[in-house]
């Protein structure tokens, strides 16, 4: 008998999805839930079966499938351009297309970085420098500057020019009597420590998700915090690439999530959201002066893959903007993060369990500390699950929401009425029985 290679093999079958509509996936079995999670990778952000992006694929198709990025021209590569950088206040003015995934693009960032360093003659500049606590894909570089401890048996593969500084997370690491604008400037000087430790005309660029991700829990930085890093870069002739697979193409309310902070970076590269599931496709967003040092050198960007700027991926991003650009889209995306942050905070502020709830947008997270914390994410996941056939992601030390930017005001006021419910549901009966019960999975 063949079958597919699950992911976890050890678990039992998952149910069959057998459609999507708007916030909800529709099982084989007949049972219909509304998803706060984004299809579990957090890809789906502009929802199930838009008809605008699904006609837009569709004509592409009619029209050729895909055709080569680096030896014919598709309009719509250009118009995807465009329609990205026309309203970012960073100041790139360059797109290049790199393949359908976020750690495609990070090692494209990766290489563009070290090229256009090495075209300039600092063949040195070989090391990278990211943070603990980040995810930045699953190809070996990427791991080797992510950090995910149940990858951690690959590291006799990861390269060895590369080097971590701690998280950038005030919720974890603010001093007691530090100011934000103080731990911002910490964390600056660390990186500047890390950098003449290694030597500065050794180190290639620095790499961070522009908000701490879903490894954390989305936790945007202090307002000082990336123009001090960028500061930093400039002193010592260094790249800043920042990540934004996971809060990138609008869902933090703006085009770019680093547009929250006015700072321009030299690449910030995109994956999961650009097509919003609809087709995968990744991107790496640099300038026209890493463009003018090929130009004037080597002439060929030495990055290529079969499938870059897959025509098809490219129609379904080119779609998916022209949603996102919509007069008051954007703002309203960031009305309605606010509106569940502030809600899910005064609800539950005074509960023993709860710390915090935080993120930009459509990428927010609750934050709680309790006895097995695993296990109280779990608990709480499984029963809005059965109660309310809704979806969330819950494990670890948080709850992380990263629902569709198209969520109604009355699908949202439903969901902070049934999470803060189950929150205080599962907390009440939170003793050791019952956590017993949660750990051998019969408590419902």
């Amino acid at each position: 008998m063949f079958e597919i290679l699950r992911t976890f093999p050890n678990d039992p079958i998952p149910e069959k999805i057998v459609s999507g509509e708007g916030m909800y996936l529709n099982t084989k079995s007949g049972k219909k839930y509304f998803d706060m999670t984004g299809g579990f990778t957090a890809h789906a952000v502009l929802g199930w079966g838009n008809k605008q992006i699904i006609d837009s694929i569709h004509r592409q198709l009619c029209k050729v499938p895909h055709i080569d990025y680096k030896t014919f021209i598709d309009e719509n590569r250009t118009k995807l351009a465009s329609k990205l950088l026309e309203k970012s206040i960073h100041g790139l003015d360059r797109l290049f297309l790199c393949g359908g995934s976020g750690g495609e693009a990070c090692e494209a960032a990766m290489h563009l970085s070290y090229q256009a360093h090495f075209l300039n003659g600092l063949t040195e500049k070989q090391w990278f420098i990211s943070r603990t606590q980040s995810y930045h894909g699953a190809t070996t570089d990427c791991m080797a500057i992510g950090e995910r401890p149940n990858l951690d048996f690959y590291n006799p593969l990861f390269p060895r020019k590369r080097a971590k500084v701690e998280e950038h997370n005030k919720f974890r690491h603010l001093k007691k009597g530090e100011t934000e604008k103080e731990y911002g400037v910490r964390c600056a000087l660390e990186l500047e420590k890390k950098i003449l430790e290694i030597g500065q005309e050794k180190v290639c660029a620095f790499i961070g998700e522009t908000i701490m991700g879903g490894l954390v829990g989305d936790v945007p930085p202090t307002d000082n915090y990336w123009l001090e890093i960028r500061k930093v870069c400039d002193k010592y002739n260094i790249h800043l690439i920042v990540d934004e697979v996971w809060c990138g193409c609008g869902v933090s309310g703006k085009n770019f999530c680093i547009d929250w902070d006015r700072v321009k970076p030299d690449f910030i590269f995109l994956g999961k959201t650009f097509a919003a599931g609809y087709m995968p496709i990744s991107g790496v967003v640099t300038s026209s002066d890493i463009e003018n040092i090929i130009k004037s050198t080597s002439g060929r960007v030495e990055n290529s893959t079969t499938f870059q700027g897959h025509s098809a991926c490219v129609a379904a991003a080119l779609a998916c903007q022209e949603i996102i650009n919509q007069e008051g889209f954007l703002e309203e995306v960031s009305n309605k993060g606010k509106k569940l942050r502030d809600s899910l905070n005064q609800i539950l502020k005074d509960h023993d369990f709860y710390k915090n709830v935080r993120g930009r947008g459509m990428r927010n997270s609750l934050e709680y500390s309790c006895k097995e914390q695993n296990l109280f994410g779990i608990a709480v996941s499984d029963y809005m699950k059965e109660k309310f056939s809704t979806l969330i992601n819950g494990k670890w030390h948080r709850f992380t929401f990263s629902n569709s930017m198209l969520i109604s005001d009355e699908e949202l006021d439903s969901f902070i009425d049934q999470f803060s419910y189950s929150f205080k549901k599962i907390a009440r009966d939170w003793d050791d029985k019952f956590i017993e019960q949660v750990s051998n999975k019969n408590f419902f």
